[in-house]
């Protein structure tokens, strides 16, 4: 059977890389960001750790600065855990529940997405199942040698994003159930020790820091509305549906209400380290606006248990998933079928999440119609200086003038000097704030650069020319 399995994931794989190389959207503000990391290697970063630069950094080095040499990462990243999920799968259940785990989840939304942009999801997501598979035969064996795997593919998911610290009060719950006599094994505590080790460099850069990072993720975490915020529970909910093609997301409540009914630890083990981590999303969702993607790492295992019960299922159930899950992932992929069938309305242009992925590349050839190699190019916004970063002729260092809240562009700031009495090109949704004019003499707009996707203007830059600067930024972020 795993001759299909091959098959049918190098079909994904080939379609992926004919999506990113014809398909007509740009890099993700995110994915800009994140490459322009790699160009600037360093032990960690002011929002992530550091393994998204880093894997940038070697692709590009191999396929150039293109959109294929970000993107390569994600596809095969998923193409080779949708592999080794087809072996673990095997070996705990059987060939049918692999080959449903190792194919079906392709249909999924969240994973489809996640099988091309490149962002910090990607990494997170393998290391993440790397880890909890090592864990099931850690647990299983007690093997010093999979202890150790164990704590190396954990601290290389922390390497990744930082909520792969829910490794950790998972793995010791899932003990507890199963075998509380291990944690009196010292064995199992040198998974702790190599993944501390591995996340060392990231704890060292925050020390040095005054632990912005933190900070960051803090302020992402406690920053709320009124609470209860029901609207943002529905979005919460909503979007996690939309994430796993809609019926999916129903086998996983069953899947999970089913594993606490019965005593088979497989199930059990699905479930611990995928329910509470949607459980504490919705949770949060009650007090502030929660991201459909925060949870996508937990569907690595309840994916598993969506295959387990979709087999039980009835057959119309299974043909209705299916062919709901391949609409809503070619829907989500090729966003103008939407107009093609007359259903405008329902997701206009400027409500399609698709519109954050294109205009990109007709900026940076707007901006370089202007820039001729001397002139410091900036924005106010931390998106629009990476995307001029890749997509401006000879993909020049970029800065940010930071008016709100900090970003990695603050700690880039050296170089600014090298510019004093030059011109700059400085690009905003708007027009150039008092702060900024404070370091130049004269401001001129150039041009105006009108984004459309699907006929309609879904965002527009305007590009200035900014006179005589003054050699440094006025600014002063006050948040996280």
């Amino acid at each position: 059977m795993f001759k299909y399995v091959l098959v049918i994931n190098t079909i994904f794989l080939i379609f992926r890389v004919f999506y990113v190389l014809l398909y007509p959207i740009d890099l993700s503000p995110e994915e800009a960001q994140y490459w322009d990391w790699s160009r600037h290697l360093d032990i960690s970063y002011y929002s992530k750790p550091p393994m998204v630069a880093y894997m940038n950094f070697i692709s590009t080095s191999i396929l150039g600065n293109t959109e294929l040499g970000v993107r390569i990462n994600a596809i095969l990243l998923s193409f080779s855990l949708s592999l080794i999920t087809y072996f673990f799968v095997k070996r705990i259940f059987d060939e049918r529940v692999a080959l449903i785990s190792s194919v079906f989840p392709n249909l999924f939304v969240g994973f489809a997405i996640n099988s091309v942009i490149f962002t910090t999801d990607a990494p997170l997501i393998f290391f993440w199942a790397l880890s909890v598979i090592c864990f099931y035969f850690a647990v299983e064996k007690n093997e010093i040698k999979l202890w150790l795997l164990t704590g190396f593919f954990a601290g290389l998911a922390f390497l990744s994003k930082y909520p792969a610290v829910f490794l950790l009060p998972f793995g010791i719950l899932y003990i507890l159930l199963v075998k509380p006599s291990l944690l009196k094994d010292l064995k199992i505590y040198t998974s702790l020790v190599v993944a501390f080790i591995l996340s060392l460099p990231v704890l060292i850069w925050n020390l040095e820091k005054d632990f912005i990072s933190f900070k960051h993720v803090s302020n992402l975490a406690t920053q709320s509305s009124n609470f209860p915020n029901f609207a943002a529970l529905g979005e919460f909910l909503g979007g996690q549906i939309i994430l796993l093609s809609l019926l999916p997301f129903f086998f996983i409540l069953w899947g999970w209400y089913k594993s606490f009914k019965t005593k088979d630890n497989r199930l059990l083990f699905l479930t611990i380290f995928s329910f509470p981590i949607f459980m504490f999303f919705l949770v949060l969702s009650l007090k502030k606006r929660v991201y459909a993607n925060w949870t996508g790492f937990g569907y690595y295992t309840a994916s598993i248990l969506f295959a387990y019960y979709f087999l039980k299922a009835p057959k119309y159930l299974k043909i209705a998933t299916l062919i709901l899950s391949v609409f809503l992932t070619l829907l989500v992929q090729f966003s103008p079928i939407i107009d093609y069938l007359g259903l405008k309305n329902i997701l206009p242009p400027k409500r399609d999440p698709t519109k954050f992925l294109v205009g990109w590349e007709d900026l940076g050839k707007a901006v370089s119609k202007y820039y001729t190699g001397e002139e410091l190019i900036f924005s106010t916004v931390y998106q629009i200086s990476a995307e001029m970063a890749f997509y401006v002729k000879g993909n020049p260092r970029t800065y940010v003038f930071h008016i709100n809240r900090y970003t990695q562009y603050y700690f880039w700031r050296e170089g600014l000097e090298k510019f004093r009495d030059k011109d700059a090109i400085f690009v905003n949704y708007s027009g150039v704030p008092k702060g900024v004019l404070r370091s130049f003499s004269d401001k001129e707009l150039l041009e105006e650069v009108k984004v459309l996707w699907r006929g309609e203007e879904v965002k527009r830059f305007y590009i200035f020319r900014l006179r005589d600067f003054k050699g440094e930024f006025y600014e002063s972020p006050e948040r996280y």
